[in-house]
């Protein structure tokens, strides 16, 4: 007759142990991943904000080209926003001609509407349009092919606080 075999003593408690470790190293997982996903929200809105700066300084140059008269007489180049009561596409009340914009009331226009639509859409955003005349000899403020410089600056949240942004465009209308 054969002896029978001992039986192993059975260990305790090692499933609890790894359960544990599963579990810390899940958690340590899931705290990275949302670290991530901030971050990538974080750098899709400056992403987002960059994108607008784009488009409106384009918008304001594409404006500039469109209005020749205003442009050469110099009135695109400011500062600040000019704040009129006319937007030259619906309500022409207030122009100096009926129903009709002069080529420095568009350039008013123009420049209201941009001034709108950075501080709307920018944190702290504003701008300001400056041009270099290539001929001072004449009576023209920017005479054609002057080169105009558009200037929006905003702020961007980083990790240490706020920096402030600038975005430049070089155009000659």
């Amino acid at each position: 007759m054969k002896k029978a075999q001992p039986l192993l003593p059975r260990q305790a408690g090692f499933t609890l142990i790894e359960i544990l470790v599963t579990v810390f190293v899940l958690a340590f997982g899931l705290l990275g991943f949302a670290a991530l996903q901030t971050e990538g929200v974080k750098n899709n809105r400056v992403a987002e904000l960059r994108s607008v700066v784009t488009q409106s300084t384009y918008n304001i140059a594409d404006r500039i080209r469109a209005n020749v008269d205003g442009a050469v007489s110099g009135t695109y180049a400011v500062n600040s926003a000019p704040g009129v009561g006319y937007d030259c596409e619906t309500s022409f009340f207030g122009t100096v001609v009926a129903n009709k914009c002069s080529s420095a009331e568009m350039a008013n226009a123009d420049l209201d509407r941009w001034y709108a639509a950075l501080s709307d859409a920018l944190p702290s955003g504003t701008g300001s349009i400056s041009c270099v005349d290539v001929d001072n000899t004449d009576t023209d403020s920017c005479t054609r092919g002057s080169l105009y410089t558009i200037n929006v600056v905003w702020e961007e949240s980083m990790r240490t606080g706020f920096a402030t942004q600038t975005f430049s465009l070089d155009i000659q209308p």
